[in-house]
């Protein structure tokens, strides 16, 4: 009985420290830390807006941005409106204007900001040229509650602006 009591207690002792500690993905209460999800309905937004962008149709998705929201486009400062009229023009020049390889996420920080984060690559077929261009996009969406209060999209306009340039 002592060595059963005592092979009992050894083996308490071994197992309780021996626990499995998952270090791959710490708890982080840090302001900057949170979690981040893909099936959600601000990503679900952010998703349609790239559609409604893609198929030259922007009306539905004007409703998700708050009337102060702010747009920077490669840093230029613009209303909502102003971007989705800008980003509309970009059909007048170029054809099957398409985005692939997207990933969507939203962040929630524990300091209670949320933004939705997007990557993708663009592509369209000159019109003056014929030419297809793809660039690598970043975009971001700040959150305030359930409306868009600031927006950012960023890529290398290089290539992009040639076909506005006349020759």
């Amino acid at each position: 009985m002592k060595k059963m009591l005592i092979t009992f207690l050894v083996f308490t002792l071994f197992a309780c420290n021996n626990e499995s500690k998952d270090t791959s993905s710490p708890k982080d209460d840090s302001p900057m830390s949170g979690i981040i999800v893909e099936n959600d309905n601000k990503t679900r937004i952010a998703r349609e807006f790239m559609r409604a962008y893609v198929n030259k149709d922007m009306s539905g998705v004007s409703n998700y941005f708050s009337e102060d929201a702010i747009v920077y486009v490669n840093d230029a400062k613009m209303t909502a409106s102003e971007m989705m009229t800008g980003f509309l023009s970009g059909h007048d020049y170029y054809n099957n204007i398409n985005h692939s390889n997207v990933y969507i996420t939203t962040m929630y920080y524990n300091n209670g900001s949320v933004y939705t984060n997007t990557w993708y690559d663009w592509s369209g077929v000159s019109k003056k040229t014929g030419v297809e261009l793809k660039i690598r996009g970043y975009g971001y969406w700040k959150w305030d509650g359930e409306k868009i209060v600031e927006m950012y999209n960023a890529f290398d306009p290089t290539e992009y602006n040639k076909a506005f340039i006349e020759d």
